[in-house]
Order: structure tokens, then sequence, then C-alpha cells
């Protein structure tokens, strides 16, 4: 049965979303009977399609821990956001700069927008070549790549700028991260659960205030009638958890990798340079597949690879497990020869 195969989750090392890693996590809704938490829209317990208690309450404090004007929460995930977000503005003619999640083209074909895509040039230049009026930038990236403020920046005001900051959530709890898509952007999308200790479903979208009502009105849309209160439970509670602790509990992540990455070395591996240090990328060309099997093998689930990588996302729940993956790294180096992995270094 599924259940029992989710229980025997419970012996693997998770490297990947939702963001407790598996972990323990102290508060609400982890904390707690999930029959005691699940319910549905009563005199009690507000709607979040017309929040007026409890969830505005809890949509007000998220936006002012990310410094944002009012939020709405998602127990869809971002994909009901980003056709939110879409939706909203489906008249503008859009540039989707760089890759994007297939959210982003899916949305954009449901809509019908007028839409171009841009590769390999500098953002501000491809709004001026395609005449675009609103801009959809991923940052960071399912690496832990950034497109720099500056560039976001310079596009003024005269363009609506959508960020899909899905993998970013964590970035406002700790200096060592880059900056907050929030502190740059006006519409910012975060999957909450990719990094953060809420469960699956989780997400936030941060809007423009006087532009509210337009996007709840798109909102009503896309989303379910049937949310998860213990998805909206979790948001709240892990934006306020990690308000308070997240510099101290970052840091020792940061430590960690830190750590691990001197490791992977000593074994002849590399790891890619980004933005994000809680997103590690164990390079090995022509070996991400021989990699991640033995990662599998050993109980070790990474997010996802390629032919050339494997990404692991660190969290402060799974970060002392890095100890694992450097276990294995070391048991099957990889220096220019076959390891005990079948991991093979490129010829030439």
């Amino acid at each position: 049965m599924l259940g029992d195969r989710l229980i025997q989750l419970n012996e693997y090392v998770s490297f990947h979303t939702p963001g407790h890693s598996g972990g323990i996590v102290d508060f609400p809704p982890f904390n707690a009977p999930i029959a005691w938490t699940d319910t549905t829209e009563t005199p009690f317990t507000d709607d979040l399609k017309a929040p007026e208690t409890i969830i505005a309450e809890a949509e007000t404090a998220v936006g002012k821990i990310y410094g944002t004007a009012p939020v709405i929460f998602s127990t869809a995930g971002a994909t009901a956001l980003i056709q939110t977000a879409i939706y909203r503005n489906r008249r503008e003619r859009f540039l989707v700069y760089e890759a994007a999640h297939s959210s982003v083209y899916n949305a954009l074909r449901l809509t019908g927008a007028a839409a171009y895509q841009s590769v390999g040039i500098p953002v501000e230049a491809a709004v001026k070549q395609c005449k675009a009026t609103a801009v959809i930038v991923t940052s960071p990236d399912y690496y832990g790549r950034t497109v720099p403020r500056d560039d976001i920046e310079r596009l003024g005001k005269k363009v609506k700028v959508i960020v899909d900051a899905s993998h970013g959530a964590h970035f406002a709890f700790s200096d060592k991260l880059p900056v907050s898509a929030t502190e740059y952007a006006d519409t910012v999308i975060h999957s909450m659960h990719k990094t953060l200790p809420v469960l699956t479903g989780g997400a936030v979208l941060h809007v423009p205030e006087n532009e509210y009502d337009d996007y709840m009105a798109a909102f009503r849309l896309f989303h379910t009638t049937s949310p998860s209160y213990p998805v909206m439970a979790g948001i709240e509670a892990a934006a306020k958890y990690f308000s308070e602790n997240g510099k101290r509990l970052y840091d020792k992540v940061y430590s960690d990798v830190a750590a691990f990455k001197r490791v992977a070395c000593a074994a002849g591996y590399r790891t890619a340079d980004n933005d994000d240090f809680s997103r590690v990328v164990i390079v090995a060309p022509g070996g991400g597949k021989a990699l991640n099997d033995i990662l599998l093998k050993n109980k070790i689930v990474p997010e996802f690879r390629s032919d050339n990588d494997v990404t692991l996302i660190v969290t402060p729940y799974n970060s002392d497990r890095l100890k694992d993956v450097g276990k294995v790294l070391t048991a099957n180096p990889y220096r220019g020869g076959v390891g005990a992995a079948g991991i093979e270094a490129p010829k030439g």
C-alpha cells in the first residue's frame, strides 16, 4: 500500500523537497496528529478565497516577516500562483527570461498571452528587443543560481516583474544567502515547501498592495476550494520560526556544507559554483547517473541528477547527514579512473 511505502521512507536520507527533509519539526502541524488540524471552511476556520479572520491574520503575519504587502497562501503549490500572476497580467506582453518552470509555459498557453523567450542575452536588452511590458524571471534556478538584483532593478517601473523564486523562500532568513526577491520585486512567488519545513503544496504569492483585489480575483479561478489547513498552518509557523531562528540554523548549514565540500574535493569531485550555498551540486562529468545510483543504493535520495551532476537540497534538517554522502564519495572516488560505483572521468 502507498501508506506503507511512505512510512518506509523514514529509512532514507532526504536531500530533496519538501524542506523539512523528513526530519523532526517541533511546531504545527508536525507536532500534532494530522486529523486534529485537517479541517475545512467553518465559522471558526475562515476561507482561503475570502480571508477575513485567522487566515487573513496568518497571511498578514507572513507578509510582515518578508517585508511585503498582503500575501496570498496556496496549498496547491506555486503552480496555482504562477497561473494567478500570469492571468492577472494576461494583457501584458511577456518576456520569459532564460529557462522557466513548465507551469509558466502552461499558464501562458491557458491565458493566450503574448509571450517571448530569451536565452543568452541580458534581460534589459531582451525586454527592449521584444518590447515586453512584463518579464518573468526564475531566480534562483534549480542549481541555486540567481539573476543579479541590479539587472532587475534597471528595468524600472515601466516593466512589470514577476519573480518565480520558488526555490528561494529561505533567502530572507540568513545573511549568508542571496537577497530575497521580495526586496526588489513587486510580485514574487515562493514555493515554501521547497526549502522550508512546510508540507508539500505550501506556497506564497507576494503582490503589490494596490493590486491585491485583482490578484485575489484571479486566484479564485485557479485554486482548489478545498485548501489544506495543515499546509496553511505550516506556512505561517515555518515563516515565524525561521524569522526567529534562521540565522542560527543556516550558520550551521553553512558550516556543514563547507566541511562536506572539503570531503568531496578529497574524493576527486567538484561542487558547482552558485549563489545559494545550501544547493549543493556535485559535478561528475559523464557520471551523474552512476553517482545518483550509488547514492540511492545507500538510501540517500538527491533532488535530481543530470548526466553530469547530482543536486542536493540541504536544510537545517538534513545538513548533518552530509557526512553520509561524504562517506559514499570517499568510497567511490572520482579521480580520472573508475571507482567502485563505476564512475569514470571523461578522457582527454
